[in-house]
């Protein structure tokens, strides 16, 4: 089997535009993923990055101002979204295609009750009667750890917490058992116990059926706890992929390095951790220099740095990297200390 055939996702030269002012403005330039049936692969980045925009265009549900240039490929289980009607999409969002976003709240109904809400989904996707769409919820919420299933059923969001509205966009999302689920930085605003919770939950979930996930996140720790593979967006440019223990235990490219910096460390207590912050700011996507994106930013840089756009190489370790220098910055060699600041300061992670 080839590995084409393996990939239940397969994008490449995937740029993302949108209208601003009467002008196209390129969000995302030359974006690619694999993505395997049951892998999980994390899209990490700083805010502004375009991981968001990346999920809405994987979900062929971009804003009316925004578009996929031509060029671009997107398929899915060897379908080409990028051909399909809305009417077709809408197919594959009831059933095989799911989306978690960031605002559980904003997700829900705030007029209707949970139950209601979650049996007409039920109804739509899978053409069950009331009573069974009633039962098929109160399963979905015994496999998302709701406690008191029928007392969930007949509140309205309000009344739910942050945790609690967040297990009832997941249980939705699985409805039909999706073979891709997309996830839009869904622990955002949890504390770190509710975090962790729903962390447990959704490898369980997703490990029991075998779905395919692209999980969005801004946190280096979660993509340690959850995904395989990562990918790291940096001014809409992918700029590292790789296997997450390799990207951790060795990053190449010098701005993965600074993102690993600013995570505290297993140990490090409140008062004894320096957190460390990548100097300056991404550049404004309107005027993307003609180089390298993070070479204003990047204390490796030299003159071709500036001058040319590094290639996204593919590596002999099954990597990739979009860095000039990458063999003098990896493993964390060479002027670090000019990499990041102490302390706060411009950049950062976002």
């Amino acid at each position: 089997m080839t590995a084409a055939q393996h990939n239940l996702l397969d994008v490449d030269k995937l740029t993302i535009s949108y209208q601003v002012n009467n002008r196209w403005i390129a969000a995302v330039r030359d974006f690619r993923l694999q993505l395997q049936r049951g892998q999980i692969v994390g899209l990490v980045g700083e805010s502004g990055s375009g991981k968001s925009t990346v999920a809405l265009a994987l979900m062929h549900y971009l804003s009316s101002n925004g578009r996929v240039e031509r060029g671009s490929k997107l398929t899915f289980d060897g379908e080409d979204l990028l051909r399909k009607s809305n009417a077709e999409m809408r197919r594959l969002w009831a059933k095989r295609i799911k989306f978690v976003p960031q605002n559980a709240a904003a997700a829900l109904n705030p007029s209707i009750k949970i139950g209601r809400q979650v049996t007409e989904a039920l109804q739509a996707a899978d053409g069950l009667e009331s009573q069974d769409a009633y039962q098929s919820m109160m399963r979905i919420f015994h496999d998302v750890n709701l406690v008191d299933p029928e007392r969930v059923a007949e509140r309205y969001p309000h009344g739910l917490s942050g945790g609690m509205q967040q297990r009832i966009t997941i249980a939705m999302a699985l409805i039909s058992n999706p073979e891709l689920l997309i996830m839009d930085e869904p622990t955002t605003g949890l504390d770190v116990t509710t975090e962790a919770v729903i962390l447990d939950l959704v490898r369980g979930l997703i490990a029991e059926r075998e779905t395919s996930v692209v999980y969005i996140t801004h946190n280096l720790g979660v993509v340690a706890q959850l995904c395989q593979r990562v990918v790291v967006l940096y001014a809409g440019e992918i700029m590292e992929e790789a296997k997450v223990a390799d990207l951790f235990q060795q990053p190449r490219h010098p701005y993965t390095l600074g993102l690993l910096r600013s995570v505290p460390k297993p140990g490090q207590s409140k008062g004894t951790a320096q957190l460390q912050s990548i100097a300056g700011n991404p550049p404004s996507l309107s005027r993307i220099p003609s180089g390298c994106v993070f070479a204003e930013r990047c204390p490796f840089v030299v003159d071709i740095c500036r001058e040319e756009k590094p290639p996204l190489e593919t590596l002999t370790d099954g990597r990739s990297v979009r860095c000039h220098r990458w063999q003098e910055s990896s493993g964390g060699g060479g002027p670090t200390r000019g990499l990041v600041e102490e302390g706060g300061g411009g950049g950062g992670q976002a």
